[in-house]
This record gives structure tokens, sequence and C-alpha cells, in this order.
């Protein structure tokens, strides 16, 4: 693995290297087709070392000695027609042509060996051949990675978020839809007719596809059987920044972190964190899952598949260490949490927050454990008077408004089976713009059935349920906890209605739900339970037999990317995908680095992206850049003459002025994604 600061030393020099071939493609072809070169460089500004035939290495350029040369009778033959000159700003480099000048439109030589006298083919070729360059680059840098290989997360369904485009799936069946929903285990072959290989394809083309449009889905099942799929990727909010998604997590297996992570996973606080994440440790694997032997740590679905059969209840695993010795740990359930703004609720019931992990370091940090249950809320600005049994939107909403006025405030917590208040906190860490928190993470107080508010407009509040209230019996069933709720509501007859008994206050009161349409006993039916266990994530090796299918793939990954970028443009302009979400230098320079330190291979991965990427930027028909020179070309070839100068020139200060425009908001960008800002 490569630290981090090397990986900013090995990125610079990989993105110098890209530059670095992209001119070289102009280079090579304005020589081929018989241009003098006067510069070659890499970076702009002024040269830190210049080499010329006939002089030498030199600090700064070499102009200077050779015009004083020429001057004291040297033949001009002594000396190269080309400097070649690594400048000291590495954000580019160019290739000075004879007779060609991007700023100065009208520039030309009458010398034959000049840009502006070849053919108008002769200059789409040289102008062009810096972004084939980087195409051919791109192709070659992924053809190394495939033939090296490298691990990446499979195609395969890991989790399913309830109430997502992917649980609401559908087949054909003759004329008509029928539910089909994605399941864990299943593996993503086919998207809108193009093969996902790993899944961050996936995760990048379902964000690139269209907006409110069905796409096809083809996938494997995990018991085999092949099928097509539609499905409707949507965003889980309004928010524009947003990318659409189809609501799936990535795979897993039934085993611990791997060995070489024992170090980091002793450094876990378990204070900080639910006692069932560390149940599982490095080296360890599971090996039966209730009853269930599990024959590979792939079939992760097996453990999904017992969470959902045992609708609520604790599961047993038996777990091997790396010596073989067995131990049997109890895997507790959690509800996952559902698609879109609306949080769970069943029927417009709401629940209680409760402390999944205190980060070390917070405020809360000591105050506040794992499995504590909010209760209560005590604000500066409250007089003494309590928010009690909130929501979570309701909690977090006040420790939101603490944090933004520095105001201390009392959480009420049950624990253990008692009450207690925490010492004043200050909401204090920074967890998004905007907004300073505990530095704690929620989960729902799923074992305690009290009421913490109902939805408006739902069964729930219309038969009057108030925030407080402690579920006792539903249809005369006893209720114990949450999953109680949820099982006996998932099974009730739609349209009859529903009898609750509940304490409140210390006195039995029975209300009615109206009777639940079969929509709503089916929302209540769909949700799902997860574990909270520390497993390795899933990955399968990339790796192409042979060179020939390397070099095939490498093609296909490069133009993926073309047609990528392409694709990202157009949903910019269609409104799917926000500006927001584009990247500048700052940007890249953190997420290259992040795939350094990945390794090598990862670096060379993202560099060939980038080439790719480069090729389709310096495209695009904006004058200074390749892709406008090269439509004022074609201009040029259909009327017979060059556009004129001035309009030239005017397009060429638009065209500078679009491109600053963009690398300032793309930088912003970047600065306001640094944690300070954040």
């Amino acid at each position: 693995m490569i630290s981090y600061i090397g990986s900013i030393f090995l990125l610079v020099f990989g993105f110098g290297f890209v530059i670095f071939f992209h001119e070289l493609g102009h280079f090579l072809a304005a020589k081929w087709v018989g241009i003098r070169v006067e510069q070659f460089a890499v970076g702009f500004g002024q040269a830190v070392l210049a080499w010329r035939k006939g002089i030498g290495y030199r600090v700064g350029t070499t102009t200077r000695e050779m015009e004083a040369r020429l001057a004291k009778g040297e033949p001009e033959t002594s000396f190269g027609d080309t400097e070649y000159r690594l400048n000291w700003i590495p954000l580019g480099g160019y290739v000075k042509m004879l007779g060609q000048d991007d700023m100065k439109p009208g520039a030309e030589s009458e010398d034959p060996r000049a840009y502006n006298r070849k053919s108008v083919g002769a200059r789409m070729l040289v102008v062009s051949a810096g972004v084939l360059m980087n195409i051919l680059l791109a192709a070659i840098g992924f053809m190394i990675v495939f033939l090296v290989g490298f691990n990446a997360p499979p195609a395969i369904v890991g989790s399913v978020v309830p109430g997502s485009p992917a649980d609401h799936a559908v087949r054909k069946v003759g004329s008509t839809f029928e539910p089909a929903p994605l399941q864990v285990g299943d593996k993503i072959l086919y998207f809108e007719g193009q093969y996902q290989h790993d899944f961050t394809k996936i995760s990048l083309n379902v964000a690139l596809s269209e907006a409110g449009v069905q796409v096809p889905l083809y996938v494997k099942r995990a018991g085999g059987k092949e099928e097509q799929l539609y499905v409707t990727p949507e965003r889980e909010t309004n928010d524009a920044k947003e990318f659409l998604m189809l609501g799936i997590g990535q795979a897993y297996e039934l085993r611990g972190l791997a060995a070489k992570d024992t170090d980091e996973f002793e450094k876990l606080d378990p204070q900080s964190m639910p006692d069932d994440a560390l149940a599982v440790r490095p080296g360890d694997r599971i090996v039966k899952i209730g009853e269930q032997v599990v024959t590979d740590v792939k079939q992760f679905y097996l453990l999904d598949r017992a969470l959902q059969k045992a609708a609520g209840k604790p599961i047993d695993v038996t777990v091997a260490d790396s010596k073989g010795a067995t131990r049997v740990v109890s895997v507790k359930p959690y509800f996952q949490r559902v698609f879109g703004k609306e949080p769970l609720n069943f029927a417009g019931l709401l629940m209680r927050p409760m402390i999944a992990n205190v980060i070390e370091g917070s405020p809360a940090y000591g105050k506040i454990e794992p499995g504590d249950v909010v209760v209560g809320v005590i604000g500066a600005d409250k007089n003494g008077d309590a928010m009690t049994d909130p929501t979570t939107e309701a909690f977090r909403g006040e420790v939101s408004k603490a944090g933004l006025n520095a105001s201390p405030i009392t959480v009420q917590l049950l624990r253990d089976g008692k009450r207690i208040d925490t010492p004043q906190i200050v909401p204090s860490m920074k967890v998004e713009k905007g907004r300073y928190g505990l530095g704690v993470g929620l989960e729902y107080d799923q074992d305690h059935p009290t009421v913490a508010g109902v939805l408006s407009d739902s069964p729930a509040e219309r038969a009057g349920v108030p925030a407080g209230a402690v579920l006792k019996r539903i249809d005369a069933a006893p209720v114990n906890n949450w999953f109680d709720v949820n099982n006996l509501l998932a099974k009730a007859t739609p349209d009859k209605p529903i009898k609750i008994v509940a304490d409140v206050n210390g006195k039995e009161r029975t209300f009615t739900l109206d009777g639940l349409t079969k929509e709503q006993i089916a929302a209540v039916a769909g949700n799902s339970f997860r574990h909270g266990l520390l497993l390795h994530a899933l990955e399968m090796p990339r790796k192409a037999p042979n060179p020939f299918v390397a070099a095939a793939w490498g093609v296909t990954e490069t133009r993926d990317f073309v047609l990528q970028f392409y694709l990202t443009i157009k949903r910019m302009v269609q409104g799917s995908v926000s500006p927001k979400n584009m990247m500048g230098p700052l940007g890249m320079l953190h997420a290259g680095a992040q795939f350094a330190v990945k390794g090598t291979v990862w670096l060379v991965w993202f560099l060939s992206m980038i080439s790719a990427n480069l090729a389709v930027v310096n495209f695009l028909p904006i004058p200074i850049v390749d892709g406008g020179l090269f439509t004022f070309l074609v201009i040029e070839k259909i009327q017979g003459k060059p556009i004129s100068p001035r309009a030239q020139s005017i397009a060429q200060v638009v065209g500078l002025a679009i491109i600053l425009s963009v690398f300032l908001l793309v930088t912003y960008q970047d600065v306001m994604r640094l944690p300070i800002f954040n």
C-alpha cells in the first residue's frame, strides 16, 4: 500500500504523464505533416527546465541562448526546431507550432512549414491527435489493469431498501406487469442492455439514467434462474444534488474482516458501538445459521433469509475462529430504513430513537451510550419543560437547533430499564454544512412499543393515538415490541377496523384504526430486517485470461467512460444530474489520492479514467480547446475559407470565459466539500 503523501506525488506524476501523452499526440502529428514545432511544453508559465538539440539542458529557456548564438553567425541548422520544456504551473501543457496561436487567430507565417500553410485535413489531424492519444492511453491503461487484475465488488445485491425502486421492480407477463422485487443475492447482469461487471458500474449507470423512465434489468436470482425485470430509478428526496438510485446495497461475506485488519479492529471502541457489531472478529467465519450449514462464505443471502423468516426474533449463528474453535452468537435484527422522505411507520405509528453508536471524542462521548433510548430532551430555552418521547426527526431537529445556537441540552434516556438525565451537552460536532450535532448514530427503539408520534393523515392519527401511548394489544393479541406491531398489522384483513389497546398515562384506552387498504398492509408487510455485524465486503477478481481479452476490455471500458461523460452532460441539461456534482482539480486530487492509497493498479485505473474524460473535455465544441478549433476547421472546409480573425477572436474570448467560469465553479465546489466547511 502507498502512503497518502506518496500517493499525492504519484498522482501528480500521473497527471503530468496524461497531459504529456496528449501533447505528444499533437507533436507527433505536426511533425508527420511537416509543421515546425517551436515548443513542446508540459505545464504553463515560465520554463523551469528546457532542452534543445544543439544546446542541451538549461535551467529556464534555451531561446535566448539560441538567438544570441545565431546573432554571432552560427547557422540555424546547428539547432533543433523544438524546445522541450517543463513549465512551473503543472496544470496542462501545449505544443506551439509556427503560424498557430490560440489567442491570436490571425497569426500567420509564409514559411511552408507553418501550421496555417497546411491543408484543412492536415490541420484536423494535428488538432484531433491529442484526443486520440488520450483515448489510446486510456485503453492501454485499462488493458494493463485487466492484465494485472484487481478486486472489485460484484454486481450482486446485498440489501434492498423497502419502498425503493428495487423493491418495486416488476416483470412483464403478457401485456401486463406484476411485482417482482429484487432480492438479496440477485446478480445484476445487464442494465439498459449494458453488461454490469461490478457494483460501481451499477451505481454509475443508474445515476446517469433518465429520471422517471422505466428501464430493463436482467438478473440472475440466487437460485440460478435468470429473468428480465423493469425498474424506474428515483431520487430519495427532491434534492437535485442527489443521484438517481435503485435502493440496493453491496454484498458481503459470511466472515469477519481480514486477519490483516486485526490491529484496526482491536482499536475499535466497544463503548461507541453496539455489542453485536463486534460479535464476529477478523479471521472468523460463520459456519451455521440456525440449523442451516454454510458451505461457502459467499452465501450471505442465507443470513438475510433467516432474518426475514425470524420476523424480528434474534437468530443464533455458529462462528468458527481461525483455529477452528466454534462458538454461538446471537444476531439481533434491526428494522431496515425505508426509501424516501417518509420515516418508517406502522399505519402512521412512529418509534422513538435509540442510540446506535457514539463517536469517540464527540460531546456526547462518555455521557450517552449505545443502546440508550431517547425518552426526552430539555433545551436551554424550554424553562425546564421537556420534549417527551420524541420521534427521530423531532430529536434531530431539537439537537440541530441547539447546535446552531450553541445552547446546552439535557437528554433524558432509558438505560437498562432506568430513566437517567445526562449532564448538559452542547451539540458542537459539525455533522454537515450548517448543522451541528451530538456525534451519535441513531436506530429505532424497536424493543419498547411506545408511540413517539403519528404521521399526519394516517390511520393512527385519525384514530387519535397520542404520543407516549404504550401499545398493549392489537385485536386482542399481545404486543411486546414493535416487531409484534409489524407482524400483526402485516396480517390484517383489508378494510377491517383494527382495535388497539394502549396505556396512556397509566390508564388503558382503546383506539380503532380505519380498515387498512391492501396497499397500506403491503407497506407494513414489506418492512424488512438487517443485522449489525461487521462483516467482510464481498469482492471478486476481475482479470482477463489473456492479453487479447484485456485489450478488448480496455477498449470497451474506454468507450463506456467516453459515452458516460457525454451522457452526464446530457443529463445535466435535462436536470437529472446536478452540476453541483461536478469535480474540479482539488476534487480529482483528493479522489485520486484515495485510489492511489488502495494500490498502484487502482491509481492506473483512475488515471486511465481521467485520460478518457480529458479526451471528451478537449473535444467539446468550445472555442480555445481542441474541439472548438476542430469546429472552426469544419466550417472552413464547408465555406472554403477560414472564419474571420475577428470572429475567431471573439469566440476564443467567449470560450476562455466559459472555461474559466467552469473552473472557478468546480474549484469552489471542491473547496466547499472540504471538512472545514461541512
